[in-house]
């Protein structure tokens, strides 16, 4: 299998990311032929940057658009079977006809706070790729399943194309280890270059409380300087950094490993612990604060004990004491470690559990490729929905509903005040439409079109918010109705949307790439085109007053990302009046009937979509 590799260190760094990246590029290239293509784009883009003369911080996230078309030249020129990549920001916006699998051992949302993040603008960049990457790939591959758990319940990731791998030890397999090691002396160490972080002060103080007890032991720090260093103590060794690249190094750090009994790491954030992984390689088990992902590599009495954040010194000191004291069980705890290293926590092992991964992937992604629809499990839809009661075709009397006839949606039109032709065409459209309550947005002037379309939707949103409503409607003075506009079509499609999770439902797009039926009348699309008129569910209200607008953006292309489950009716019940200008779109004015023509094309390609499904719905109901 052919392997488009993308990672923004070189794969034969071992100082990145504590040496994974080369890893898991050396677990993958056992079986596979693997390109990495990712070669300077990063520093192309900060050069690129720095040539524009912006004065902000160059953010990687904020070229995302430009990396996917020069990324995804390159691997169509390929002979790629599949796309993994290593950074969020290098997976999305991928235009490529094979699957993608993004590798990972945390989310954005479990690491910022790590990272105390303080650019509040960066936080919603950041926030907004990560999305766009759960939604975009084919399988996200993590370490472990605390990764898993926010993924789906944060950012509503597909469970379905989740895979949980556990990560290897970034160390040559040894040969030997000590099973029935000397006990007479408990050898401890810690490895950690962030000594606070990772909790050093409490390995330390934990390691004198035992000493002070009379409790024979030593402590090797690697990694770490700690503030205050005893001036005699011939049972402490400090070893302020080790280079896993240099041999002498390498068989320091294995030789430490070989004569250890305990690893000691209270650390306040692990996302995983390629050291734990390592201690483990050497049988020896690890005790650990119960923190992020740390639960993964150790198992509970297999390979180490898990104590709570908050556990002081004095208990580490306790633990340690208590299964070293039980010499019999203590040498089995070796023996299991060493057999939890063997059977999970290698780099082989990973390369064989994600080997057969890529191969269901890639045999599923071809299947898709050979079906009509894409209707396969591997596709990149979200909630997708099956109902076998369903008859796709025209308008149905089944989404007939009986309607209050006090109830109304609120409607919030955008309208420049100088554009009075327009307003009176709006006007004109909701005429004799009781089930619409209008509310007039004067729009935000800006000399980017798209900026100022972006605040006067926001500036809707902050009337809808006080007005606490549940549901807004978004209109642009452009909008104009269909004759397919009926109040109980409408209705029908926000109520079965609103179901389904959707958190937009437009009433015509001007493009999409993919459409998917969901029911009757209505389709999942992964992204669209035009804003004319859109119904904004709840949820959404507050992802659009939090983000950022760039100049570089577009209106259609943020909530393309920021929605859940975009939808669209179809047919079709609006669709743009072209006045031959447009305050917004460049290419609008430069280009007469553009706007025309791309909503009858896209009505073309979903009529198809329409009539194939229901023709095939039709006969499945026939049976």
């Amino acid at each position: 299998m052919n392997i488009a590799f993308l990672s923004n260190s070189n794969p034969d760094d071992v100082h990145h990311w504590s040496g994974s990246t080369s890893h898991i590029f050396q677990a993958l290239s056992q079986h596979h032929n693997v390109k990495w293509i990712s070669r300077n784009i990063i520093d192309g883009c900060f050069w690129h940057h720095r040539f524009l003369n912006k004065k902000e911080f160059f953010y990687p996230e904020n070229y995302v658009n430009e990396i996917g078309r020069i990324q995804s030249e390159e691997i169509n020129k390929g002979n790629f079977d599949v796309v993994i990549t290593r950074d969020y920001y290098l997976g999305v916006a991928l235009k490529v006809s094979i699957p993608v699998i993004y590798i990972s051992d945390a989310t954005f949302n479990q690491f910022k706070n790590y990272l105390n993040i303080r650019n509040k603008h960066y936080e919603a960049l950041a926030e907004l790729t990560e999305q766009r990457i759960m939604n975009d790939v084919d399988v996200l591959l993590y370490s472990s399943e605390w990764t898993k758990s926010d993924a789906i319940h944060h950012y509503s990731a597909d469970k379905s194309k989740i895979y949980v791998v556990e990560f290897g030890a970034n160390i040559p397999h040894p040969e030997r280890y000590q099973a029935e090691i000397d006990t007479s002396v408990c050898n401890l160490v810690f490895i950690g270059r962030n000594w606070e972080k990772k909790g050093g002060k409490k390995a330390f103080d934990a390691y004198k409380k035992l000493k002070g007890e009379g409790f024979p032991c030593t402590l090797t720090i690697i990694g770490s300087t700690p503030p205050e260093i005893p001036k005699v103590d011939k049972d402490l060794t400090i070893i302020p950094f080790l280079d896993k690249t240099k041999p002498e190094d390498l068989k320091r750090l294995c030789d430490i490993l070989y004569h250890s009994h305990f690893l000691v790491l209270p650390t306040e954030f692990d996302a995983f612990g390629i050291v734990f992984c390592e201690a483990s390689a050497y049988g020896v088990p690890s005790i650990a604060a119960d923190v992020g992902g740390v639960s993964q590599p150790i198992r509970e009495g297999k390979n180490g004990f898990l104590l709570p954040p908050n556990a002081t010194a004095e208990d580490y000191a306790e633990k340690i004491k208590s299964v070293f004291s039980d010499k019999e069980k203590y040498i089995e705890l070796r023996k299991s470690s060493r057999q939890e290293y063997e059977t999970r926590l290698n780099w082989d092992v990973w390369g064989e559990k994600v080997n057969k991964i890529l191969e269901k992937t890639v045999e599923n992604y071809r299947k898709c490729a050979n079906t009509e629809m894409n209707q396969c499990a591997n596709e990149k839809i979200l909630g997708f929905v099956t109902n076998d009661s369903l008859t796709i075709g025209e308008q149905t009397k089944e989404q007939t509903l009986t309607i209050d006839e006090e109830f109304y949606l609120p409607v919030y039109v955008i309208n420049l005040k100088e554009r009075i032709e327009r307003r009176k065409h709006i006007e004109e459209q909701f005429q004799g439409k009781t089930e619409f309550a209008l509310t007039w947005v004067e729009a935000v002037e800006h000399p980017i079109g798209a900026v100022g379309l972006w605040q006067s939707m926001v500036k809707a949103v902050q009337i809808a918010e006080k007005n606490e409503d549940d549901i807004m409607i978004i209109c642009e003075d452009d909008h104009t109705f269909t004759p397919a506009y009926r109040k109980e079509y409408l209705l029908a499609n926000i109520i079965g949307a609103n179901e389904q999770g959707s958190e937009l439902l437009s009433g015509g797009i001007g493009g999409f790439g993919v459409a998917v039926p969901v029911a009757a009348n209505r389709y999942w699309v992964d992204w669209f085109w035009c804003t004319q008129f859109i119904v904004i569910f709840k949820p959404l209200f507050q992802k659009i007053l939090d983000y950022e607008f760039k100049d570089t953006d577009t209106a259609d292309g943020v909530l393309s990302v920021l929605a859940r489950d975009k939808m669209t009716v179809y047919p079709f019940i609006s669709i743009q009046k072209d006045f031959g200008y447009s305050d917004v779109t460049r290419t609008n004015n430069e280009i007469s009937g553009m706007i025309t023509n791309h909503f009858r094309q896209t009505d073309m390609r979903l009529s198809v979509i329409h009539s194939v499904a229901h023709k095939f719905r039709q006969k499945t109901n026939d049976k």
